[in-house]
C-alpha cells in the first residue's frame, strides 16, 4: 500500500515529502527542543561533561579523564564527538552557557543527532527495503518509545553506539537482499556498497562502546544464515575487505591508547570492563529475566501488543519473510545475550527496539489490509487504549485528585503545571483512541497513539524538566562551594562524583580510607562527601572519628546530599 502517494497525486512535491516524513520531522523537532531544557543530570551525564572539560583542557584526543586519571571504562569515539560539538558549539554560539570549556546544550548533540540520524536513516531503508505503510509506522512506533526518547537527549553512549550498530546490520542485511536478488539494485554491485558499510558502522559502534558490538553482530548474522541455510553468503559478504576495514579503524586507537595508558589501562578497558562486567559484575546486577521488565517499561504502551506479535508470527505464515527472520533474530539475539550477562540496565539493550518497531509495524500494515479481522481490531486496539488509560488516570489521580497522600503531594507540588497539561494531553488521546477503536477505524490506531505519547513527551520533556532542573543539576552546589575551596586543596570521600566538581575550579583527588585521609587532608585542606557515604563504615570511618571532621556546607543535589567538610582543630 502507498496511500500517500494514491490520496494526494496532486500535491506539491514538498509538501507531500513533508507529509510522508512527518513522523521522522516530528522526532527531530522534538529532539531540537530538548537540547537547552537542562543542565548535566546524575548519573552520567556529569561524568561525561568532566572528561571532555579536562580532555580541553589537556589539549587530549587520545585519552579521556576523570579527576586527573586516565578513564578506562569505554573507547574514544563517544568522547571524541562529544569533544567536537563542544569546540564547535562554544566557536559558533560565543560561549553560551559554557563553563570551563563544556556546556550540558553542546554535550548533548552526539546523543540528539544519532537519534534523528538514524530514525531518518532508519525511515529511508525501510521505504526502499520493505513498503512505505511498514516504514511510516515503525518510525512512529521507534520515536514514541519511551527508552529511545529518553537516551536521544540524554548524555550518554547508548545512544550512538545503538544507532551505529543498528544501522550496521541494517546495511549488511540490505547487501545480502540484494545478494540473494530479493530486491532490483539500482547500480552495479550495490550490495558491495551496502556490506561495506555494515563493515563501517560496525567499527564505529566497536570504537563507542568495544567488543560487544562485534559479539552480537557475529552471533545475529551465523544464526541468520544458519536459518537461511545459506552458508555460502560468507564467500560473497566481503567479509575479507570488511575485516580489513574494520581493523585499520579500530586497532590503531587501542595500541596508541594501550601505550600512552598503559598496562593496567589497557587491561582496565579490554578485559575488566567487558569479561568482568559480563562475569563477575560489580554494579546493576540483575536476575536473568530483568530485561522482561525493562521492555515492557521502556516499550510502553507497544509492549502491551507482544504477546499479539508472537502469536501473529508464529501463526502466520505470510511474516516468514527473509526480512523478517532477521528483525526477529536482532531482537532474541541481544535480548539471550545481554539477559545471561551479570550486569543488565534497559538502555543496554536499545539498539534492538528499531527491529521491534519494525515487527510491529508489520502486525499493523496486515491488520489495515485484512479487514474482515474485527475482533483482532477491536482486541489490539482495546489493548492500546489501554496503554493510554493507564498513565491518563494515574496522572489525573496525583494531578487533580490529590491522590498518594501528601508526602507525593508535596514532593510533585512544583510541577502540577505540567503534569496537568500532560494529564489533559494523555486523556484526550486515550478517550479519542478508545473512539476509534469501538469504530474499528484501525488505520488510525498507530498515528494516534503516537501523536499523543509524542504530545506527552513533548509537555514533560521541556515543561517538566525545566521545573525538575533546579533540583538534579549542581548549579546550587558550584555557587554555594565555590567561595569555600578557592585557593585550598580539595579531596574526595570515597569515589568522586563528578557535578560536584565539574563547574568549580578544582579537581579533587579520591580518599578510600581513614589512614589515607588523616594523613593527606591538611587542616587547611577540605573534603566532598556524598552523606550516605559519611554516615557509613566505609574505609574504616567510625562514628568516633567523624567527630573529628567539622560540616561546613550541606546541599541536596540529584543523586543525595553533599557534604564539605574540614578537620576540627584541637
Amino acid at each position: 500500500m502507498h496511500e500517500v502517494a494514491e490520496t494526494f497525486p496532486n500535491q506539491h512535491p514538498f509538501l507531500r515529502w513533508i507529509r510522508e516524513h512527518r513522523a521522522v520531522l516530528l522526532f527531530a523537532l522534538l529532539m531540537l527542543l530538548m537540547i537547552p531544557v537542562r543542565d548535566l543530570w546524575s548519573p552520567d551525564e556529569p561524568d561525561f561533561a568532566q572528561c571532555v572539560r579536562e580532555m580541553r583542557e589537556r589539549g587530549s584526543w587520545l585519552l579521556p579523564y576523570l579527576n586527573g586519571l586516565p578513564y578506562s571504562e569505554k573507547p574514544i569515539l563517544f568522547y571524541w564527538l562529544m569533544k567536537l560539538c563542544a569546540i564547535a558549539g562554544e566557536a559558533l554560539s560565543g560561549g553560551a552557557g559554557f563553563t570551563h570549556g563544556i556546556a550540558a546544550w553542546a554535550l548533548r548533540l552526539p546523543s540528539v543527532l544519532a537519534a534523528i540520524g538514524f530514525m531518518a536513516a532508519f525511515h529511508r531503508w525501510a521505504r526502499r527495503f520493505l513498503e512505505e505503510d511498514t516504514a511510516n509506522l515503525g518510525a512512529m512506533m521507534l520515536s514514541t518509545t519511551p527508552i529511545w526518547f529518553w537516551q536521544g537527549q540524554f548524555i550518554q553512549i547508548d545512544m550512538v553506539f545503538s544507532a551505529l550498530l543498528a544501522w550496521s546490520w541494517l546495511s549488511w542485511l540490505a547487501g545480502y537482499l540484494l545478494l540473494r536478488d530479493h530486491l532490483p539494485k539500482r547500480t552495479e554491485k550495490e550490495e558491495t556498497r551496502w556490506f561495506l558499510g555494515a563493515y563501517l558502522s560496525l567499527a564505529l559502534a566497536f570504537l563507542a562502546k568495544g567488543p560487544l558490538a562485534l559479539v552480537l553482530s557475529v552471533l545475529l548474522v551465523g544464526l541468520f544464515l544458519l536459518w537461511q541455510k545459506d552458508g555460502k553468503a560468507i564467500l560473497q559478504m566481503r567479509l575479507g575487505s570488511g575485516i580489513a576495514c574494520m581493523l585499520v579503524l579500530i586497532l590503531p586507537w587501542y595500541f596508541a591508547a594501550a601505550l600512552k595508558g598503559g598496562a593496567a589501562y589497557a587491561y582496565e578497558m579490554v578485559v575488566h570492563q567487558n569479561l568482568g562486567r559480563a562475569l563477575n559484575a560489580w554494579d546493576h546486577v540483575q536476575p536473568w529475566w530483568k530485561y522482561v521488565e525493562y521492555v515492557m517499561g521502556d516499550f510502553f504502551p507497544w509492549s502491551l501488543l507482544l504477546p499479539a506479535l508472537a502469536i501473529i508470527l508464529w501463526r502466520d505464515d505470510r511474516h516468514h519473510s527473509v526480512s523478517t527472520r532477521f528483525a526477529l533474530l536482532a531482537v532474541v539475539v541481544p535480548f539471550v545475550l545481554l539477559s545471561c550477562v551479570q550486569s543488565k540496565q534497559g538502555h543496554y539493550f536499545l539498539m534492538a527496539y528499531p527491529f521491534l518497531a519494525w515487527l510491529m509495524a508489520i502486525m499493523f500494515q496486515s491488520l489495515a489490509e485484512d479487514v474482515a479481522q474485527d475482533g483482532r481490531i477491536f482486541a489490539l486496539g482495546g489493548l492500546l487504549s489501554l496503554g493510554l488509560w493507564i498513565p491518563a488516570l494515574l496522572l489525573d489521580a496525583v494531578a487533580w485528585f490529590h491522590a498518594g497522600g501528601h508526602r507525593l503531594q508535596s514532593t510533585v507540588e512544583p510541577f502540577l503545571g505540567p503534569l496537568r497539561l500532560g494529564a489533559a494531553v494523555v486523556t484526550i488521546g486515550a478517550a479519542w483512541m478508545t473512539f476509534n477503536t469501538w469504530k474499528g477505524k484501525s488505520q488510525r490506531f498507530v498515528r494516534d497513539t503516537a501523536l499523543t505519547l509524542g504530545a506527552l513527551f513533548l509537555v514533560l520533556g521541556t515543561w517538566g524538566f525545566h521545573r525538575l532542573d533546579p533540583a538534579k543539576n549542581y548549579r546550587a552546589w558550584t555557587s554555594a562551594v565555590q567561595p569555600l575551596i578557592a585557593g585550598r586543596q580539595v579531596f574526595c570521600w570515597q569515589t568522586i562524583r563528578s557535578g560536584v566538581m565539574v563547574y568549580t575550579d578544582h579537581q579533587m583527588p579520591e580518599l578510600h580510607s581513614y589512614p589515607e585521609l588523616i594523613s593527606k587532608l591538611g587542616p587547611g585542606d577540605r573534603l566532598v562527601a556524598m552523606r550516605r557515604e559519611w554516615d557509613t563504615g566505609a574505609g574504616g570511618m567510625t562514628p568516633e572519628r567523624r567527630a573529628g571532621f567539622e560540616v561546613l556546607l550541606s546541599v541536596p543535589i540529584g543523586e543525595g546530599e553533599a557534604l564539605l567538610l574540614s578537620r576540627r582543630t584541637k
